[in-house]
């Protein structure tokens, strides 16, 4: 009962957020994706899956029934085609009783329920980015500060063992085994610190505008600072080597003031210097194991999913690749095959054109054209296209990165952002312009 009332809260209140502006609908909609591995926890009922997708009907529904402006709709219209083909393609396989029903429907839920975000993505202007890098910062706090009692007081207080944090109780690699690591508000570790990683182009975005007030700033260099110790905490091999790809790029770059460099310093030192001084946040050290890394990849990137793809050149059913499947329709399951590669799940479930598809739309994003230096969020436009490039990387060795709770939403937010350029809004003022056209809004390159 109590998890249908969060699904009820989840809904109406993103709604209602949504209907005020973009910002806030995807904000408040985050904040229910940040709280969803630690409410499923402590309320372990069937409804409780669905907290963040029935925050994600009142979203999308709001932007539906949205009056759009011309220029977000010139901007839809530039990646809806992609948004289109990805859902088409697995709404027909759906059509085919391979697996069972239910299965079959979560199956297409983990395929198509998050790309609304690339049209969202490509939708937000400055001021709408501004919000909700104020909004993520806010929930990095949050997030930390659920890290910080559970480093503290021990994770079993925040989260009680049972089948949704099986993994969390599985997890307890860090200080020689003997202390677990931390999975803040998550529903494991690793998602802990891929949402701090995935938030950061727009948190350093936001930090690095050169019209942005002091005490703003300043809020957001200090929830970028908990974010980026917030990696350290979850021991996430694979984020804390996103991070150092990202923390270079934003040393490299020649377009932050140097005020922002001094302040980029001194987080990096201070965190450094927890690292060096904790045992518990050195697993990414690991990495220096070149061996290691070498069976890790090997066990991932195989050709058994080639002799998959050549068997079952259509998908040998949705969700029976490794779509997380809940633990209550586990029974229902026909033959599953895992392999620990998403882009392996995807041919397994959708077949050759459908991996194909997703290949050719990864080859689009990644080669549009390069942010221009006169946007102010250049630097966060090139940091998530970075973070982009990495973590579609990494799923040639990991599953779950298209149906990742609330990280795959953040991801393809990322990918429409980097891939429709934002154009910037200037009113028309001319008061002898015929009244149908006054207060159209006109466009330009953000910056010019």
């Amino acid at each position: 009962m109590i998890a249908l009332l969060f699904c009820v809260v989840a809904f109406v209140s993103v709604f209602v957020a949504a209907r005020r502006s973009l910002s806030a609908g995807v904000g408040m909609a985050l904040t229910f994706g940040y709280m969803y591995g630690i409410i499923r926890a402590n309320f372990p009922q069937p409804t409780s899956h669905f907290i963040f997708d029935a925050a994600l009907a009142g979203l999308y529904l709001a932007l539906f029934i949205r009056r759009k402006t011309p220029i977000e709709r010139r901007q839809i219209r530039r990646i809806a085609p992609w948004a289109l083909g990805l859902f088409a393609w697995p709404a027909v396989l759906a059509l085919i009783p391979i697996q069972d029903p239910l299965i079959q429907l979560v199956g297409l839920r983990g395929e198509v329920f998050f790309l609304p975000f690339l049209l969202l993505g490509a939708m937000f202007d400055d001021r709408e980015l501004r919000k909700l890098a104020f909004w993520i910062a806010a929930l990095d706090v949050v997030a930390f500060a659920f890290a910080c009692g559970e480093y503290l007081l021990g994770v079993p207080r925040f989260y009680p063992r049972n089948m949704a944090t099986e993994i969390i109780y599985m997890s307890r690699d860090t200080a020689n085994y003997m202390a677990f690591r931390i999975p803040a508000t998550f529903v494991n570790p690793a998602g802990y610190g891929g949402v701090m990683v995935l938030g950061m182009p727009l948190l350093v975005g936001a930090w690095a505008r050169k019209r942005e007030n002091t005490w703003t700033r300043l809020f957001i260099a200090s929830a970028l600072a908990m974010a980026v110790l917030g990696v350290f905490l979850c021991a996430s091999r694979t984020q804390a080597a996103t991070l150092i790809v990202l923390a270079i790029v934003v040393t490299l770059s020649f377009r932050v003031r140097m005020t922002a460099y001094l302040g980029w310093a001194l987080i990096i030192s201070g965190i450094a210097v927890l690292v060096a001084t904790s045992p518990r946040l050195q697993r990414f050290t690991t990495l220096q194991d070149t061996s290691f890394v070498e069976n890790r990849i090997r066990g991932s990137v195989n050709s058994t999913f080639l002799e998959h793809a050549e068997s079952y050149p259509l998908g040998s059913g949705l969700g029976g690749g490794g779509t997380s499947i809940p633990y209550f329709l586990q029974d229902r399951l026909v033959d599953q095959v895992i392999l620990e590669n998403e882009y392996a799940r995807i041919v397994i479930e959708e077949g050759i054109p459908g991996l194909f598809l997703w290949i050719a739309f990864i080859i689009w994003v990644l080669t549009r054209a390069a942010p221009q230096r006169s946007d102010p969020w250049f630097l966060g436009r090139r940091l998530a296209y970075v973070a982009s490039l990495v973590f579609l990387g990494t799923g040639l060795i990991g599953l779950g990165l298209f149906t990742w709770i609330p990280g795959t939403a953040l991801l393809l937010f990322l990918m429409g952002w980097v891939a429709v350029p934002n154009k910037a809004r200037v009113a028309v003022v001319d008061p002898f312009a015929p009244a149908v056209m006054r207060g159209e809004l006109v466009t330009s390159r953000a910056g010019t």
